[in-house]
């Protein structure tokens, strides 16, 4: 995974902490530097939630983003339809 695509999720995993866990504050999550692991702990201590529950809580945001980003279907023309004169190959 490239740099800049980390960079890219935590930047929305990070506006989705901010709505989401009211708790966390910015300037926690600018500490962070893109540590999910940090962002496990906070989680845990802001909100009480146990380890597996704060890490089922970051999977789900990464679901979301990857869900958000991802062609819902696929459209395949059933009928290709050739103007007139044009020769097919």
């Amino acid at each position: 995974m490239s740099n800049e695509t980390i960079q890219d999720d935590w930047t929305k995993i990070s506006r989705i902490i901010k709505t989401r866990f009211k708790r966390i504050s910015d300037d926690n999550i600018a500490s962070m530097e893109e540590n999910l692991e940090l962002l496990t702990d906070s989680l845990q201590n802001a909100y009480g939630f146990t380890k597996d529950k704060a890490q089922d809580e970051l999977r789900k945001i990464k679901a979301t983003i990857h869900k958000a980003t991802k062609p819902s279907k696929t459209v395949v023309p059933s009928k290709v339809v050739y103007p007139r004169g044009h020769q097919r190959m």
